[in-house]
Protein backbone atom coordinates (compact mmCIF):
# COMPACT_ATOMS: atom_id res chain seq x y z
CA UNK A 1 0.00 0.00 0.00
CA UNK A 2 1.14 3.57 -0.82
CA UNK A 3 1.81 5.80 2.51
CA UNK A 4 2.02 9.07 0.58
CA UNK A 5 -0.73 11.06 1.01
CA UNK A 6 -3.18 12.28 -2.53
CA UNK A 7 -1.98 15.45 -2.71
CA UNK A 8 1.60 14.45 -3.05
CA UNK A 9 0.60 11.71 -5.37
CA UNK A 10 -0.95 14.60 -7.81
CA UNK A 11 2.13 16.97 -7.09
CA UNK A 12 4.66 13.84 -8.53
CA UNK A 13 2.09 13.22 -11.06
CA UNK A 14 2.01 16.44 -12.38
CA UNK A 15 5.73 16.80 -12.51
CA UNK A 16 6.24 14.08 -14.39
CA UNK A 17 3.69 15.05 -16.85
CA UNK A 18 5.85 18.77 -17.43
CA UNK A 19 9.17 16.31 -17.53
CA UNK A 20 7.23 14.46 -20.41
CA UNK A 21 6.11 17.53 -22.22
CA UNK A 22 10.02 18.48 -21.68
CA UNK A 23 11.09 15.74 -23.39
CA UNK A 24 7.87 16.21 -26.42
CA UNK A 25 9.06 19.95 -27.01
CA UNK A 26 12.56 19.14 -27.24
CA UNK A 27 11.77 16.58 -29.85
CA UNK A 28 9.61 18.84 -31.83
CA UNK A 29 11.83 21.42 -32.02
CA UNK A 30 15.16 19.39 -32.46
CA UNK A 31 13.41 18.00 -35.70
CA UNK A 32 12.07 21.29 -36.39
CA UNK A 33 15.89 22.94 -35.99
CA UNK A 34 17.21 20.17 -38.51
CA UNK A 35 14.36 20.92 -40.62
CA UNK A 36 12.94 17.42 -40.58
CA UNK A 37 9.28 16.54 -41.16
CA UNK A 38 7.83 16.45 -37.44
CA UNK A 39 6.31 13.11 -38.45
CA UNK A 40 2.66 12.34 -38.91
CA UNK A 41 2.22 12.42 -35.07
CA UNK A 42 3.28 13.81 -31.80
CA UNK A 43 3.39 10.31 -30.47
CA UNK A 44 5.58 8.78 -33.51
CA UNK A 45 8.00 12.11 -33.46
CA UNK A 46 8.10 11.27 -29.44
CA UNK A 47 8.58 7.47 -30.06
CA UNK A 48 11.25 8.39 -32.68
CA UNK A 49 13.31 11.78 -30.98
CA UNK A 50 12.64 12.00 -27.50
CA UNK A 51 12.14 7.97 -26.39
CA UNK A 52 15.46 6.57 -26.07
CA UNK A 53 15.57 9.64 -23.44
CA UNK A 54 12.58 9.90 -21.82
CA UNK A 55 12.64 6.34 -20.80
CA UNK A 56 15.55 6.01 -18.53
CA UNK A 57 14.79 10.04 -17.53
CA UNK A 58 11.63 7.91 -15.63
CA UNK A 59 13.38 5.52 -13.92
CA UNK A 60 16.63 7.09 -13.31
CA UNK A 61 14.38 9.93 -11.92
CA UNK A 62 12.29 7.33 -10.24
CA UNK A 63 15.29 5.54 -8.71
CA UNK A 64 17.09 8.51 -7.17
CA UNK A 65 13.88 10.06 -5.85
CA UNK A 66 13.24 13.41 -8.03
CA UNK A 67 9.27 12.21 -7.36
CA UNK A 68 9.54 11.66 -3.41
CA UNK A 69 7.98 13.98 -1.50
CA UNK A 70 10.80 15.03 0.78
CA UNK A 71 12.38 16.04 -2.31
CA UNK A 72 9.32 17.68 -3.60
CA UNK A 73 9.36 19.82 -0.61
CA UNK A 74 13.05 20.81 -0.92
CA UNK A 75 13.34 22.97 -4.12
CA UNK A 76 17.49 22.73 -3.93
CA UNK A 77 17.48 18.98 -3.52
CA UNK A 78 14.89 18.86 -6.29
CA UNK A 79 17.25 20.81 -8.46
CA UNK A 80 20.26 18.86 -7.35
CA UNK A 81 18.71 15.48 -7.64
CA UNK A 82 17.11 16.68 -11.23
CA UNK A 83 20.62 17.49 -12.82
CA UNK A 84 22.10 14.49 -11.38
CA UNK A 85 19.44 12.15 -12.73
CA UNK A 86 19.68 13.90 -15.85
CA UNK A 87 23.33 13.42 -16.33
CA UNK A 88 23.00 9.80 -15.85
CA UNK A 89 19.58 9.27 -18.32
CA UNK A 90 21.09 11.30 -21.28
CA UNK A 91 24.15 8.64 -21.02
CA UNK A 92 21.95 6.12 -21.03
CA UNK A 93 19.84 7.68 -23.68
CA UNK A 94 22.28 8.51 -25.81
CA UNK A 95 23.39 4.39 -25.46
CA UNK A 96 20.35 3.15 -26.12
CA UNK A 97 19.78 5.79 -29.08
CA UNK A 98 23.04 4.74 -30.85
CA UNK A 99 22.05 1.03 -30.43
CA UNK A 100 18.59 1.61 -32.12
CA UNK A 101 20.26 3.77 -34.86
CA UNK A 102 23.44 1.43 -35.28
CA UNK A 103 25.50 4.90 -35.31
CA UNK A 104 28.09 6.28 -33.35
CA UNK A 105 27.19 8.68 -30.85
CA UNK A 106 28.25 12.34 -31.97
CA UNK A 107 30.25 14.63 -29.18
CA UNK A 108 28.52 17.72 -30.38
CA UNK A 109 24.66 16.08 -30.35
CA UNK A 110 25.82 14.66 -27.04
CA UNK A 111 26.22 18.01 -25.33
CA UNK A 112 23.53 19.24 -27.34
CA UNK A 113 21.31 16.83 -25.76
CA UNK A 114 22.93 17.42 -22.18
CA UNK A 115 23.02 20.96 -21.95
CA UNK A 116 19.61 22.07 -23.59
CA UNK A 117 17.15 19.08 -21.78
CA UNK A 118 19.11 20.32 -18.87
CA UNK A 119 18.14 23.71 -19.13
CA UNK A 120 14.83 22.66 -19.77
CA UNK A 121 14.39 19.96 -17.06
CA UNK A 122 15.95 22.47 -14.12
CA UNK A 123 13.89 25.36 -15.56
CA UNK A 124 10.46 23.11 -15.14
CA UNK A 125 11.60 22.05 -11.79
CA UNK A 126 12.17 25.01 -10.68
CA UNK A 127 9.00 26.54 -12.16
CA UNK A 128 7.02 23.28 -10.71
CA UNK A 129 8.80 23.83 -6.87
CA UNK A 130 7.69 28.38 -7.50
CA UNK A 131 4.69 27.38 -7.85
CA UNK A 132 3.51 24.39 -5.76
CA UNK A 133 5.17 25.90 -3.17
CA UNK A 134 1.66 27.88 -2.36
CA UNK A 135 0.83 30.02 0.98
CA UNK A 136 0.22 27.05 3.20
CA UNK A 137 3.70 24.98 2.33
CA UNK A 138 6.74 25.70 3.51
CA UNK A 139 9.60 24.94 1.17
CA UNK A 140 12.57 23.68 2.93
CA UNK A 141 15.79 25.97 1.24
CA UNK A 142 17.88 22.88 1.77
Amino acid sequence: MNDRPPSSMRRAAALALGDLLVFAFFAVQGRATHQLPPGDTLILTFAAAAAPFAAPWFVIAGLSGVYRSATLARPKRLLALTAIAWIAACAAGLAVRSLILQRPILPAFALTVLGINMALLLAWHALFAFLTKGPGRRAHVG
